[in-house]
């Protein structure tokens, strides 16, 4: 697994510069070397999302909410949390704002009008950026991937101390004997 971290780690820091790199031509109103080839950016965040799910999935243990961000999140530098909030506040405010008034504008060719990219790039960069948290959090805690397994044999949640089939005592486990922080 950790083989196939690292390229993926690699692919979204580098799909997240490119992304950037993307909004800030779109905001000076300039449309980018490449055309609409940019928009292969979008296809890279599916690249990264599909395994991206499956670590979440696997982390969270099937916990589902906005506080299972907490462990997805949790093998990241302290700032990145704020980061990513700031990233999704402006991606959110970003999308409204690049296209209003464009409604009622006709295209003049097949070319992308720098507001539909500046749209599009804000999303990206905050697809790439949550995307790494969490896929740099697979790969500096490892643990958190697996579950927990009792003396005899049962699956049990990661952060549980008892199993929940049997009621034996979970061994410790680096996610309860670490912060998360």
């Amino acid at each position: 697994m950790a083989a196939l971290l690292v390229p993926l780690l690699a692919v979204s820091a580098i799909g997240f510069l490119c992304s950037a790199l993307v909004h800030i031509v779109a905001l000076t109103g300039v449309v980018p070397p490449g055309g609409n080839a940019v928009f292969a950016l979008h296809v890279g965040v599916f690249v990264i999302w599909f395994p991206v799910v499956f670590l979440a999935i696997r982390i969270s243990q099937g916990q589902r909410g906005f506080m299972s961000w907490g462990p997805l999140l949790s093998g990241c530098p302290a700032w990145f949390r704020g980061f990513l909030l700031v990233l999704f506040a402006y991606a959110f405010l970003n999308f409204f704002s690049a296209f209003n008034g464009e409604a009622g504008h006709k295209q003049q060719s097949d070319a992308l009008a720098p507001a539909t990219l500046r749209g599009s790039s804000g999303h990206w960069m905050l697809f790439y950026a949550a995307g790494f948290g969490v896929l740099l959090t697979a790969y500096r805690r490892p643990w958190m991937l697996r579950g927990a397994t009792c003396p005899r044999g049962h699956r049990g949640l990661r952060d549980a101390k008892f199993c929940p089939t049997c009621g034996a005592a979970l061994p410790d486990t680096p996610s309860r004997t670490r912060p998360l922080v």
